[in-house]
């Protein structure tokens, strides 16, 4: 019988990317609400109505934005890991991999977003941390983080919802 070439996880969202993603969309309602209603009891209706159109053109494209680039699944193989997002996987092969290691519970802790999203679907994009330096984070939990330093000196880290998935890198 083969062997299973790859293993697909899912990435498991903690509590507070529930809390903000269920706050940014209750935001996005309750504010086109609003709008809305003022078109109808305000007698000067074209300022509510821009407003509504304004903030649902900076809405919209900023959740299918952070949706698209947020992790969903990640696939780790004896040749490649891959994070699956819906816009732009990435794809980070062997050869790349100079070392794989397990950060401790408290390892995100002072890192400081430099670009990227911190809750909304998730949490993705350039980070700094005194402790690893400049990294890109592809993570649903701050539980269960594996660093992956590649041999052209970046940095990557990942979380794993099952991390005896990755011992194969450790």
């Amino acid at each position: 019988m083969k062997s299973k070439e790859f293993y697909t996880v899912p990435f498991v969202w903690d509590k507070r990317i529930w809390a903000v993603t269920f706050a940014v969309f209750i935001l996005w309602i309750c504010v086109s609400i609003f709008l809305f209603d003022n078109i109808f009891t305000q007698e000067n209706s074209t300022e509510p109505l821009i407003a509504l159109l304004l903030f649902n053109a900076i809405m919209l494209p900023t959740i299918l934005a952070c949706e698209g680039y947020a992790p969903q699944r990640l696939e780790v193989g004896e040749s490649q890991i891959v994070v699956l997002r819906r816009y732009k996987s990435i794809v980070i092969t062997r050869e790349e991999i100079k070392s794989v290691e397990r950060l401790p519970a408290n390892a995100m802790r002072g890192a400081i977003r430099t670009a990227g999203v911190g809750g909304l679907f998730g949490y993705y994009g350039s980070y700094y941390s005194r402790l690893i330096g400049s990294f890109k984070l592809y993570a649903t939990s701050f539980d269960n983080l594996f660093l992956v330093r590649k041999w052209d000196g970046k940095s990557i880290v990942i979380s794993c919802a099952e991390p005896d998935k990755m011992e194969i890198y450790l």
